[in-house]
């Protein structure tokens, strides 16, 4: 425990920055959202669950336990009757600690190195956090998940043989440290988030320019937006069509550029076939990127004020039937959400066929499609150093639990005999009502980031879910498994993890390249030049990370 004083001494000024712990019990008031914040919309208002009353909970646990733990949403968090049902069954209460997307971090860190961690410290991990984590579980800051402990538990065994993360991000000298909750995605996704296109089907069909499969190459893509701008099938008025918005993240993390890249390492470090690093921004090839995408914005193919949305009307824009395009993290549960209750139910499409995702192959190179890989999970759960054993076996007990069959059905519907009933032949019947949609009303507040998560994440489509976002991704999903031509990105796990003195002071540079990246493409003029001189200017810090990676990782 020598290290843990150590790092306590060196967190002392992260200490103002946390806020106090606040539990969270049945029946207790929450803190209120910090000015700003934005609340998560609910699907339908939390109740009570179904209208039969849920059968009580049997526990096979003598011993009554209060777990903290940090969550999201925690004024919504351990409200219901599911919520009671899952207490009662591991004889156990919560004591919830409020944490926000904006302070989420930063309370990570100021309670590790202050040792002042609730029981289960829950974070939204990244590749990039763990030399931090590494450091913290050197440290022993953390309880080890023992192979041991494993072995009696047949649901965490199997995901842990199906996750490449944990010994990779999440294990010291053999040891794992945390947990982290699996994503479950289907083989031919590579673990690839969501960073494309969805546009108006229903505008290009009308304008003649709609290809099946939702397939397009940028010169058709330009084309249909022409049609549609003179044409203007939604009512804008002629040539007030926007072409393309994105989030403000994406215009920032300039994914319009690595988009259209000819090289499946578009971003970051990677080695060359002598084993030699380098920074694919840096390169020639990415530099035909930059030229295109300034291209589009000086064309006007791009919303010309995207520069200066720090918020999310681009985002806006789309949803109200503005843009012929939007660029964001558009996978089958935004079009659940954010398209069918905003656009389709809202009336600014149609029908449900009127929006949908879209494949835009490469403008340089080999006109594949690319995605970017990203971890096999979504958060890490780690276990405090000075939680007993009685309380850790319990915490893991839970957790097998939640990614058993069983456990799957009760986060997807709730309790059996209220929430649904086992059909003679194994599946479920869901006993909610339905809207006029034929969509279910769901019995519980939709709050996916909170005391469920850490076990696994419930894969979708699944018996309550809208399959309204997964039919219309049929045709993209199934180009990805058997065109051929799509291609994820991989991560780099060991440099990612590392932690250098240049690597730790310069990273990916992604502030630098972003920045670059904007004033090439409002300015026009030759951008493959301006490129090569942001290039030559920066060789001597990005050659001082790679000389560290080079004599490190090699």
């Amino acid at each position: 425990m020598k290290r843990l004083l150590a790092l306590i001494l060196a967190a002392i000024m992260l200490l103002s920055m946390a806020a106090c712990n606040v539990t969270v019990n049945p029946g207790q008031e929450a803190a209120p959202a910090e000015e700003g914040e934005k609340e998560a919309e609910p699907e339908a208002p939390a109740d009570e669950g179904g209208e039969e009353e849920a059968p009580a909970a049997e526990s096979a646990y003598e011993t009554h336990l209060t777990i903290s733990m940090d969550v999201l949403d925690a004024e919504k968090t351990n409200i219901s009757a599911k919520d009671e049902f899952f207490r009662d069954k591991f004889n156990i209460d919560w004591e919830l600690v409020p944490v926000t997307w904006g302070d989420w971090l930063e309370k990570i860190r100021a309670w590790v190195n202050a040792d002042d961690m609730p029981d289960i410290v829950w974070w939204d991990m990244k590749a990039s956090n763990t030399a931090e984590f590494k450091n913290w579980a050197a440290a022993g800051a953390f309880r080890e998940i023992t192979d041991e402990a494993l072995a009696t538990r047949p649901n965490l065994a199997a995901l842990r043989e199906s996750l490449s993360s944990d010994d990779a991000l999440l294990s010291v000298d053999g040891k794992l440290y945390g947990w982290p909750a699996s994503r479950k995605n289907p083989e031919f996704l590579e673990n690839c988030y969501y960073p494309m296109f969805a546009y108006r089907r229903d505008w290009a069909k009308a304008v003649g320019m709609y290809n099946e499969g939702d397939v397009y190459t940028w010169d058709e893509v330009k084309a249909m937006i022409d049609a549609i701008k003179e044409q203007d099938p939604g009512g804008n008025g002629v040539g007030n069509t926007i072409g393309i918005t994105m989030e403000s993240w994406a215009w920032e993390q300039y994914q319009l550029v690595t988009t259209n890249s000819p090289n499946p390492n578009r971003l970051g470090y990677h080695q060359d076939e002598d084993g030699n690093w380098y920074l694919y921004e840096m390169t020639e090839e990415f530099g035909e990127a930059v030229a295109f995408a300034t291209e589009l914005y000086q064309d006007g193919y791009v919303w010309k004020d995207q520069i200066n949305d720090s918020g999310n009307d681009g985002f806006q824009k789309f949803l109200a039937g503005q843009s012929v395009m939007f660029f964001g993290n558009n996978s089958p549960s935004w079009f659940n959400g954010d398209v069918l209750n905003k656009m389709v139910r809202g009336g600014i499409v149609p029908d449900e066929e009127a929006v949908a995702p879209m494949i835009v192959l490469s403008a340089c190179g080999d006109h594949n499609f690319y995605l970017i890989q990203s971890e096999d999970y979504w958060t890490v759960a780690s276990i405090a150093h000075n939680v007993d054993d009685e309380k850790y076996e319990r915490i893991l007990d839970m957790w097998d639990w939640l990614a058993s069959e069983e456990g799957r059905i009760f986060l997807v519907a709730g309790v059996e005999g209220k929430d649904y009933e086992v059909n003679d032949d194994g599946t479920y019947k869901i006993l909610w009502e339905v809207d006029d949609t034929g969509k279910y009303i769901s019995a519980y507040q939709d709050c996916a980031f909170n005391i469920y998560t850490p076990a696994t994440l419930t894969a979708s489509p699944n018996e309550t879910t809208v399959e309204y976002g997964y039919k219309l991704f049929e045709p993209i999903y199934d180009y990805m498994e058997n065109s051929g031509n799509f291609v994820a990105q991989k991560m780099d796990l060991r440099a990612m993890a590392w932690d250098g003195p240049a690597y730790s002071e310069y990273g990916y540079f992604y502030n630098d390249i972003s920045t670059e990246i904007s004033k090439i493409m409002v300015s026009g003029g030759d951008a493959q030049a301006q490129w090569n001189e942001f290039v030559a200017s920066m060789h001597d810090k990005v050659q001082s990370v790679l000389d560290e990676l080079n004599e490190n990782l090699k």
